[in-house]
């Protein structure tokens, strides 16, 4: 099953945000796999530069969302209190045009 996950960071939190993003993305090299999920896509969202970084999106494979959410509730960025809002929702994907990258 496909889970979209869409994480909006609190106004000030960029240096929050900047201070445990190496953490962020170790946390994401392993912990998907031990909680039985798939990172498909991910990245973080941005203002329109295309730089300044302001939450965060995933396309993720998992069984159920009680999976996606304890993947979540340990998140470096979560315990950093970047993040405002962070909506799950599964998702049917019916059209997916991203090859090769």
């Amino acid at each position: 099953m496909h889970f979209v996950v869409f994480a909006t960071d609190r106004p000030d939190a960029l240096r929050q945000r900047l201070d445990v993003i190496d953490r962020h993305r170790a946390y994401l090299g392993e912990a998907p796999a031990r909680h039985g999920v798939k990172v498909l896509l991910s990245g973080p969202l941005t203002n329109d530069d295309g730089e300044t970084m302001r939450g965060s999106l995933f396309l993720l494979d998992a069984p159920d969302r009680t999976r996606i959410e304890k993947l979540f509730a340990d998140d470096p960025l979560k315990a950093a209190d970047v993040w405002e809002t962070v909506e799950i929702s599964a998702v049917h994907v019916r059209q997916n045009n991203m090859t090769g990258t």
